[in-house]
């Protein structure tokens, strides 16, 4: 069953799965954010694993090989510490003032006003969930003092987001999965840009196909829906935000 018309998927109790928004960012704004992806250049490319030990998302082989730009990297302001959920959270190390955050955070800056929209976008489909997460961070901008954690105070100020977390994934392939981090009910972003031919975001289970083309938005249930996106000739990238 394949769609490309705006789409809501309900479940049998009323719950919202999945908002499909096709052509939601205009082609200025797009190409606007794919140059200014080359900031993050150096980042991305530092990111590809190819010892075969690496999560999916970071190995080599899910990545275009022509290519020229291509990885994933992931920015938050409060990022949980792997093995140790009792402490608070802190910012993720690319964000960090000992690494190159600098060209991060200048990203985040030209990205501020497509960070608005998204999280207008989220207002206007789940108000619920807008508001427990604008709540989330207005907390974080509190305790970030109590805490005298000086990057997260760097951070926050250029934070656009109501999301705690984004990846930026470029000329990614990915494979069958669901997003174990995050709840059943929250709905995670998807934003595509770039230059390329059709692509298919694949919701497996449902023998769902949506078309994948620059500019559309999905907003799912990551964790409910196994999803998957094959890999394309042509240069595109990925902007996912979830918590």
């Amino acid at each position: 069953m394949e769609f490309t018309c705006p789409t809501v998927l309900i479940d049998k109790e009323g719950g919202i799965l999945l908002w499909y928004l096709p052509n939601a960012i205009s082609q200025a704004y797009q190409s606007e954010v794919w140059n200014s992806l080359g900031m993050l250049s150096i980042l991305l490319q530092c990111s590809l694993k190819s010892n075969g030990t690496s999560r999916w998302q970071h190995n080599v082989k899910n990545f275009h090989n022509a290519a020229i730009l291509k990885g994933t990297i992931n920015l938050s302001p409060a990022w949980f510490q792997q093995g140790n959920p009792m402490h608070h959270p802190k910012v993720s190390l690319v964000l960090k003032s000992k690494s190159c955050s600098k060209e991060v955070h200048k990203w985040l800056q030209c990205t501020a006003g497509l960070h608005a929209i998204l999280s207008g976008v989220l207002w206007l489909i789940h108000l619920n969930m807008y508001l427990h997460r604008w709540e989330a961070i207005t907390q974080l901008r509190l305790n970030a003092a109590t805490w005298q954690d000086q990057d997260m105070e760097v951070v926050l100020p250029l934070w656009n987001l109501v999301y705690s977390s984004m990846s930026v994934m470029v000329n990614h392939t990915s494979p069958p999965h669901k997003d174990m981090n995050g709840w059943k009910v929250w709905l995670d972003t998807l934003l595509t840009i770039g230059n390329y031919p059709q692509l298919d975001f694949l919701i497996l289970e449902l023998g769902i196909q949506l078309q994948y083309n620059p500019g559309m938005v999905i907003a799912l249930a990551g964790l409910a829906l196994v999803h998957k996106v094959d890999g394309i000739d042509g240069d595109w990238a990925c902007l996912a935000y979830y918590m």
